[in-house]
């Protein structure tokens, strides 16, 4: 194992240390701040958000791009077979919550950092997980001048240069409540209400099964929690869904809202949108993204299902793309991992990047 190696796995293990998982978001003690500043080659500038949201930005020269890593993480859950923030090396493998999603990227950076760099600026973002995006938001509101951004997700050391956009939402529909025995129970139910309409909303969604863009085929859709009513013989009277949606690139949200809309299927219903963003890229040009991940000698990737904050960079007219170590299979599952083999060649990556 080389000495670059053994150095990042010795900062991956201090931020998995760190409990960042968000929910509940309690960066502050978490002690990732003080292990930051600590660190003697780097002079973090922490900018406090409220609610406990910091951007944390390391800059020094006059750097072309910007390299943005978000430090939160999903909750633990209870599956691990270890302790999840406890780094473990097994089978050349650093496992541990964070570590492929994507503390493992942070780590690589740090090194780079530690070894002198003259130029760099890294942005370490701490809300990505809970679906809000605040950090980043509110550092492109400051206008930041780069000639590209680089969002560091698990994509196995390619660069993604498009995936779907984003919306999420909740659909309550509202009935009569009363004795379930009675006949207008089929109409004044809210649950029918949903019913009917998550029946339509799917087939709206299966029409676009033959839309594309790239290898992207047609609309991700999920009713992902349902809730409402009481007990058998009561008539609903408020039911709601909450659902989300993955957009292709190009796709109009307010077009895809409107075939969506309850006005035609239901009355007494209302729907409230969650979190929305673009796809990436915003604007629908590829072409200039595949342009600028070979600028940086970067393998391209196959479009990807997921999201990620690069779009809201290129929503903001800025060139990003996606790159980092892990397996985006890894993220977000018990005992959470990412090859030793991908963190040396995002090592070698980062270093061409930056430099």
């Amino acid at each position: 194992m080389n000495t670059d190696i053994e150095l990042t796995l010795k900062h991956l293990k201090a931020l998995v240390e760190c409990d960042t998982s968000n929910p509940p978001r309690k960066i502050k003690q978490s002690g990732l701040i003080n292990y930051l500043s600590s660190l003697d080659f780097i002079d973090p500038q922490v900018t406090d958000l409220g609610e406990d949201c910091f951007n944390i930005l390391l800059a020094k020269g006059s750097p072309k791009y910007l390299v943005n890593v978000h430090l939160d993480t999903v909750p633990a859950g209870d599956a691990w077979k270890s302790d999840p923030h406890n780094l473990i090396i097994e089978n050349e493998k650093a496992i541990g919550l964070g570590a492929c999603d994507i503390k493992g990227a942070a780590a690589c950076l740090l090194t780079l950092l530690e070894r002198g760099l003259s130029d760099y600026a890294i942005l370490f973002s701490t809300d990505e997980e809970a679906g809000q995006s605040t950090c980043v938001k509110e550092f492109i509101k400051t206008k930041p001048v780069f000639e590209g951004i680089i969002v560091a997700e698990p994509t196995q050391n390619m660069a993604v240069t498009c995936h779907r956009g984003i919306l999420t939402g909740t659909q309550e529909f509202f009935g009569l409540a009363g004795h379930s025995s009675e006949q207008r129970a089929l109409n004044d139910n809210a649950i029918h209400k949903l019913t009917r309409w998550s029946d339509a909303a799917l087939k709206v969604a299966e029409s676009y099964n033959r839309t594309s863009f790239q290898d992207l085929q047609g609309i991700a859709f999920n009713l992902g929690l349902v809730q409402g009513g009481i007990k058998p013989n009561i008539i609903a009277d408020h039911a709601q869904v909450k659902f989300g949606m993955r957009p292709l690139p190009g796709q109009s949200f307010d077009d895809l809202l409107k075939e969506f809309s309850t006005e035609s299927i239901e009355n007494n219903s209302k729907f409230t949108s969650g979190f929305i963003a673009p796809a990436l890229p915003a604007s629908g040009n590829i072409k200039e993204l595949e342009s600028f991940a070979n600028e940086l000698g970067l393998n391209l990737s196959a479009p990807v299902n997921f999201w990620t904050e690069a779009s809201l960079f290129s929503e903001a007219g800025y060139r990003a793309i996606v790159y980092g170590p892990g397996d985006i299979a890894n993220a977000h599952q018990p005992n959470e991992s990412v090859a030793i083999e991908e963190l040396n060649q995002a090592l070698i990556d980062f270093k061409q990047i930056i430099q």
